[in-house]
């Protein structure tokens, strides 16, 4: 099941077209894994990297926008764990405005060992949690997430 995030996004959030700012779309999209990280596993990349010794810089983001994002609503990001490998971990973080799907993102972290900055598995407990939570891109077309919630 996604995580949902709910982000206000203001008038400064916005360029002279009225719709948010390209640059602020990752942004969005990083706070919503970090509300994540949060959530499901109580601590966020900063209390990681600080309290635990776990880094994880991104390798990878990519984006495909759908529709302008604009301070009329509230935007839900969805965010899920989409791939574990032996050191990494994919999420993808679709965001959404009054049930409307306005981009998609893929973003890749490498976990390393922070204070060394050296690449390294995740701890077991990481990977058992990011892994009852792993949902393959090629499971969403298939019903396994269930339907957003419109909001107002």
């Amino acid at each position: 099941m996604a995580f949902e995030h709910e982000i206000r996004v203001t008038w400064g959030d916005c360029d002279p077209a009225r719709i948010v700012y390209t640059a602020r779309i990752p942004s969005f999209a990083l706070d919503a894994i970090n509300a994540w990280w949060e959530d499901v596993g109580g601590a966020g990349w900063y209390q990681m990297e600080l309290d635990h010794n776990v880094g994880t810089p991104f390798v990878h983001m990519s984006l495909d926008f759908r529709a302008p994002v604009t301070p009329r609503h509230r935007l839900v990001c969805r965010v899920w764990p989409n791939r574990l490998g032996e050191s990494s971990v994919g999420f993808r973080v679709d965001g959404y405005q009054n049930g409307e799907l306005c981009f998609e993102g893929r973003f890749v972290c490498v976990f390393t060992i922070a204070d060394a900055f050296r690449k390294s598995p995740p701890p077991v407990q990481i990977r058992d949690l990011v892994a009852s939570h792993l949902v393959p891109d090629e499971w969403k077309t298939t019903g396994d997430l269930p339907a957003l919630k419109e909001t107002n």
